[in-house]
């Protein structure tokens, strides 16, 4: 496939994240696709990664997902993205806040015969955490 294509298959990825629709997630991911999630100790699978991404939905319902940059090489598509979204459900253990919450995120997406086969991802958890009031800014003294 060309970069061009790859490309689209990750922003599409993306997309579909934001939609939450299970088959349309397994159409693009293949069957043995794996996630490596830093701060993660261990890959999740394919139906793992599903099962996360609801979760991040249940726990922000307004979840949107923005694509800011595009980079591919080969069959890597490294995307930033930045995710806006409203604390409402219990999240890691948190019960829904009620913030406004916005994060970055890097994903570099390995592409084979049209689907994405593995992902990096590093997302800002820090800033999340701080946003949520469970870790303060080093400028915060409340």
């Amino acid at each position: 496939m060309s970069i061009e294509s790859n490309k689209a298959i990750a922003r599409k990825l993306t997309e579909l994240l934001d939609l939450g629709d299970e088959n349309k997630l397994k159409d693009i991911l293949s069957p043995d696709f794996i996630s490596h999630f830093a701060g993660l100790p261990e890959a999740l699978d394919r139906e793992q990664y599903i099962m996360v991404n609801h979760a991040a939905k249940t726990a922000f319902a307004d979840l949107h997902r923005t694509v800011e940059d595009v980079i591919a090489e080969s069959d890597k598509v490294t995307v930033r993205i930045t995710a806006r979204g409203t604390h409402t459900g219990m999240f890691q253990g948190i019960v829904g806040t009620g913030k406004l919450t916005k994060i970055s995120g890097i994903a570099i997406r390995r592409i084979a015969e049209g689907k994405i086969t593995e992902e990096w991802v590093v997302n800002d958890q820090l800033g999340l955490l701080q946003q949520l009031g469970i870790v303060r800014l080093p400028t915060q003294t409340k």
